[in-house]
């Protein structure tokens, strides 16, 4: 037993126990707290979601116009063509798009009026369950509030999903290809910084840091390259091999740079920095609720970390091939920022002094 508590007590001696402990009551206290201050009252942000109007009737379908503005508690903004606003909606900058079309009136007047609601599949799940549910309600209230309670005036809506696709698979791959990235890479980075502490008794830290740098550069080339490839095997995306290859390639720099950067500020501190932004990035990814309907201090949080930009990035580039242009900047500058960084605190770092060999005594 007395064998046992010494043990024990061994354990509290390390700095691997502590680290691990640290862990174990850090990790689920930060995930509460980012995702219950994050999540907390999104569902009475509604007013955040944009949605747009398109009105092909003209001056017939002002009335209706703005009966549908009445009734949204939504930001509103009006376009001047379908393919305008859809183009704004693949873009992520709408969130629905009203269609009113041009023969509303006279169809209204018949007992076949329709408002066509667009969503976009790559749009976050909350928010196109919400929108897709106002769009019925709406319509109903529309029909009673300009028709009465006529059954041959009623306003149907027809609600249309762009870039949905039927396989359940191809939404997991935007999660593997921009969040498990950062997983993976995080992890390489704790045994690489490991590494290069075994490799600092007969090498300097420059020779280790370029070294590192190299085999960087061959994970984010080759990495990607095979990851893409396979996800290609199972899913049809529409964007091309080489788009995909591409941005998955800065996915990897952006993440590799960035844990990089904290193993050289913190030390051994970085795998548990590295680990709390897990939840910030799970958060802001945009695939569940919209940076929109987040808490003020969150929305723009996911500009600055990569997992969030690569899953907003893939969606686009898996689902409707809008561009992933903003996306790539923010990774190319996380990626650039995250680098200098550490080579900036690289070069302040002192090298730790050589043991001086002792002359062996002679006999």
């Amino acid at each position: 037993m007395n064998a046992v508590i010494a043990a024990f007590r061994g354990f509290f001696k390390l700095l691997p126990t502590k680290v691990g402990l640290t862990f174990a009551f850090v990790l689920p206290l930060l995930f509460s707290v980012v995702w219950m201050t994050g999540y907390n009252g999104a569902t009475e942000r509604l007013g955040q979601l944009k949605v747009g109007i398109v009105n092909e009737e003209g001056e017939a379908g002002a009335a209706i116009e703005q009966a549908v503005r009445n009734a949204m508690p939504f930001e509103i903004a009006s376009y001047g063509s379908l393919q305008e606003a859809q183009r704004q909606l693949n873009d992520g900058d709408a969130d629905m798009i009203v269609s009113i079309p041009a023969t509303f009136s006279a169809d209204a007047q018949s007992g076949q009026g329709e408002l066509t609601f667009y969503l976009n599949k790559t749009s976050a799940e909350t928010a196109n369950a919400i929108l897709s549910a106002s769009a019925e309600r709406i319509s109903s209230s529309l029909g009673q509030s300009q028709y009465g309670d006529s059954p041959r005036e009623r306003i149907a809506a027809n609600v249309v999903t762009l870039n949905d696709k039927s396989n359940f698979a191809t939404s997991m791959l935007p999660m593997i290809l921009g969040f498990i990235t950062y997983v993976a890479v995080m992890t390489m980075n704790i045994q690489f910084n490991i590494a290069s502490m075994m490799l600092g008794r007969c090498h300097g830290k420059w020779q280790i840091f370029w070294a590192r740098q190299l085999i960087y550069v061959l994970v984010a080339a080759l990495a990607s390259l095979l990851t893409s490839g396979v996800a290609m095997l199972f899913v049809d995306p529409v964007a091309s091999f080489g788009q995909m290859w591409g941005f998955h390639a800065l996915v990897y720099a952006a993440a590799i740079c960035l844990t990089q950067m904290t193993f050289a500020l913190f030390g051994g501190l970085a795998a548990l920095v590295n680990t709390g932004l897990i939840p910030f990035q799970l958060m802001t990814a945009g695939n569940i609720v919209p940076a929109a309907m987040l808490a003020p201090a969150y929305r723009h949080l996911g500009g600055f970390l990569p997992a969030s930009n690569g899953v907003q990035g893939f969606f686009r580039l898996i689902y409707s091939g809008a561009s992933v242009g903003p996306m790539a900047i923010h990774l190319m500058l996380i990626a650039v920022v995250a680098w200098g960084i550490t080579v900036s605190r690289l070069a302040l770092t002192k090298p730790k002094p050589q043991p001086v060999a002792q002359p062996a005594p002679s006999h």
